[in-house]
């Protein structure tokens, strides 16, 4: 597996920052799954029962929901996966190919909103965050999928290691 790189530790521009260290997790999350096979990728090592195609098309949900559903209040058709629960799931007919490309394409459009919109701006939508109803900033939503997709990047890592020993950054 060939490392990521992380953005330059000169890097002060808190947009470039954002996307690059978004972009660093999301890489390294497709990066441990390289080399697995279809059933590797659909198997389950460890007892909350999530599998690597599962958690890949879990952040790709997750991505879809603050950026396009919150952020952006595109009309999402939720139909698919339906609940939280569901997002985690891998039915049969769903190839790897398709969720991977479905990753892809909510990185990309994720990087196309923030290219062009102010790290100020506010969402659409509300969420709720310790009783109130707010409209968060592109800002604290790009962090908080910074962090999101850098944990989810360690649990496919020790998944990884579990499947076949392989380790890395």
């Amino acid at each position: 597996m060939v490392e990521t790189p992380e953005p330059p530790p000169t890097l002060a521009d808190p947009r470039a920052l954002l996307l690059g260290y978004l972009d660093h997790n999301a890489a390294a999350v497709l990066r441990k799954l390289e080399g697995l096979s279809d059933h590797q990728l659909r198997r389950s090592v460890v007892p909350s029962g999530w599998t690597p195609l599962g958690m890949v098309k879990h952040l790709a949900c997750t991505e879809r929901f603050w950026i396009r559903y919150l952020f952006a209040g595109e009309d999402v058709d939720f139909s698919w996966p339906r609940t939280a629960e569901q997002e985690w799931f891998v039915a049969p007919e769903e190839s790897s190919a398709d969720i991977t490309a479905f990753f892809r394409a909510e990185r990309d459009n994720c990087a196309r909103v923030a290219a062009v919109t102010p790290l100020d701006a506010r969402a659409v939508r509300t969420t709720r965050r310790g009783g109130a109803e707010e409209h968060p900033t592109l800002a604290w939503i790009l962090f908080h999928l910074v962090q999101s997709f850098a944990r989810h990047a360690g649990h496919v890592d020790v998944g990884r290691e579990l499947v076949d020993g392989v380790t890395g950054r």
